[in-house]
């Protein structure tokens, strides 16, 4: 990329007061149209274990796919006045029970108050990371996707709701502080379906510093779970089976346990990106604190370096999740209970399923990006996560992945086609 282009997209996600990319719309523009493309083929997984680009998608289990990672998005841009305007975007890509609904990502209502203070009401990009604001337009980042490992784990990309922003000069930069609330809706899916759930209650503020050539970002964010039980199966075995409390006396609490709804989860990041026209370098952190036992807390960082040649940028990249804390510990049924087949299967599966919601696991990847033109990138990248103790809860899995070991590691393949109009 150009130093010039690398200055645009840096004013882009410095400034914020319209969404990050909203391309060729000018001050005195009334109405405009935009828009962005990624088409993406990548290969990943084993035959039991699935690549997952993040938990709203199905897996990818050893075999070339074109769908996962490709997408299309439009937007519109309309200034009602100097002090309002409407934003409206649609991307399409292949999403678990996908509709109309999903494919609405943005459309709110701009109120710029003062020009240090402005308000979005309406459905806008869950501010929780760095690449909130353009997480779908692949044109925006040197990867062929976002970092899998640090961003699988966040499905929520929008939230209904809305923010308030104020930004003023602090030394030689800009300091913004942006506080919002809302929920959001979304698909997860289990080995036997897909869940739809609703986060509600979503609270929470980002502080962002911008100087010179570097870009700052904390988060801290909240929310309650509303609607969406992903254990059900499991659940209404250990409520309903006839005898099962003489079986396993513990049953009726351990369904108890995973009960998703009303639980919290709490989400921190710290992000940094240092951008010039020669060198692109890029770092976030995040902790994850959930009140599911199938979602163990979770710590997550990444950290990138590219360097651009004329219109070719090389980068590599490192990151690495794991789950941390106490994990759940299955109350086991007695022991001459696990002589009948029923028990001793629905215990071996719960169990199961428990572990292989862990995840430690570490990733290196390498990558290339061409461009040619202003709007139009080419994309390669070759990354290898290596899976830690046998834990694969980052990665799609099935019955059958649940009782073998899983590889010392999964290599991930990836091309893209990105483009914005």
């Amino acid at each position: 990329m150009s130093r010039s282009s690398k200055s645009r997209l840096s004013s882009a996600l410095l400034s914020l007061p319209l969404v990050a990319l909203s391309f060729h719309l000018e001050a005195d523009d009334i109405f405009s149209v935009s828009g962005f493309g990624n088409v993406s083929l990548i290969h990943s997984g084993t035959q039991d274990i699935g690549f997952l680009y993040d938990l709203t998608k199905s897996g990818i289990y050893d075999k070339w796919d074109l769908k996962t990672g490709s997408a299309f998005g439009v937007q519109l841009n309309s200034k009602i006045s100097d002090s309002f305007s409407v934003v409206l975007q649609g991307v399409f890509q292949d999403r678990l029970d996908n509709d109309l609904n999903k494919t609405l990502t943005l459309a709110f209502l701009r109120y710029n108050i003062a020009s240090h203070t402005s308000i979005r009401v309406g459905r806008i990009a869950t501010p929780i990371y760095m690449l909130s604001e353009y997480r779908d337009v692949n044109f925006a980042y040197l990867w062929t996707k976002p970092i899998t490992g640090f961003y699988a784990s966040i499905p929520v990309t929008y939230i209904n709701g809305g923010d308030i922003s104020y930004r003023f000069p602090l030394g030689e930069g800009i300091f913004e502080t942006r506080l919002f609330s809302g929920y959001s809706e979304l698909g997860i899916e289990t080995i036997d379906t897909t869940h739809n759930v609703t986060l509600s209650h979503i609270y929470g503020v980002k502080f962002s510093y911008s100087v010179q050539d570097w870009l700052f970002s904390a988060v801290s964010s909240t929310t309650n779970v509303k609607e969406g039980e992903p254990a059900q199966s499991f659940s209404l075995f250990l409520n309903n089976t006839p005898g099962i409390s003489f079986l396993w006396p513990e049953a009726k609490q351990i369904a108890s346990d995973f009960k998703f709804v009303d639980t919290r989860i709490s989400y921190f990041s710290l992000g940094a990106l240092y951008e010039t026209g020669d060198w692109n370098v890029q770092s976030e952190i995040s902790y994850t604190d959930t009140e599911w036992v199938f979602f163990p807390d979770l710590a997550a960082a990444y950290l990138s370096i590219g360097r651009v040649i004329n219109n070719t940028s090389v980068y590599g990249f490192v990151s690495k999740e794991k789950s941390i804390g106490a994990q759940y510990e299955l109350s086991a049924p007695l022991s001459n209970s696990l002589m009948i087949p029923q028990i001793a299967s629905a215990y071996n599966m719960i169990n199961n399923t428990l572990n292989a919601r862990i995840i430690d696991q570490e990733t290196f990847g390498l990558g290339v990006r061409i461009d040619l033109g202003s709007n139009v990138a080419l994309k390669g990248q070759i990354e290898r996560t290596w899976l830690k103790a046998n834990h694969i809860g980052a990665w799609g899995i099935t019955e059958a992945s649940l009782n073998t070991n899983a590889p010392e590691h999964i290599d991930t393949l990836s091309f893209s086609v990105s483009f914005i109009f």
